[in-house]
């Protein structure tokens, strides 16, 4: 059994119109009702969310960026070890080895 539990159109902000009123009709016509007599402007919430948009596309190459610098730190960690457990380089100490490996991953 499904229970669906309704808002009345009225209540919904701006941003929640625009996005059912596709959906339904008595959403579109409080829309169509709020441009009509509160001056509501849709290109400025489409605005709005563009801008939105490019913020989470930034973050998104941040974040980007960051998961690249840590893969890339954690493969120069793993030749630190490697060469520590390589028993026929030692041009370093395990010790010093395994420091640059921690080194990478601090």
């Amino acid at each position: 059994m499904e229970i669906a539990v309704s808002i009345p159109v009225n209540a919904l902000k701006e941003d929640e119109l625009l996005h059912y009123a596709a959906l339904d009709p008595g959403a579109a016509a409080e829309l169509a009702r709020r441009i009509a007599y509160q001056g509501m402007d849709p290109s400025a919430n489409a605005e709005s969310l563009r801008e939105e948009i490019r913020t989470l596309e930034s973050q998104l190459e941040d974040e980007s960026n960051d998961a690249d610098e840590l893969r890339d730190n954690a493969e120069d960690a793993c030749r630190w070890i490697r060469r520590a457990l390589d028993t026929d380089d030692r041009e370093l100490s395990v010790e010093q080895l395994l420091q640059k490996a921690l080194d990478c991953l601090e």
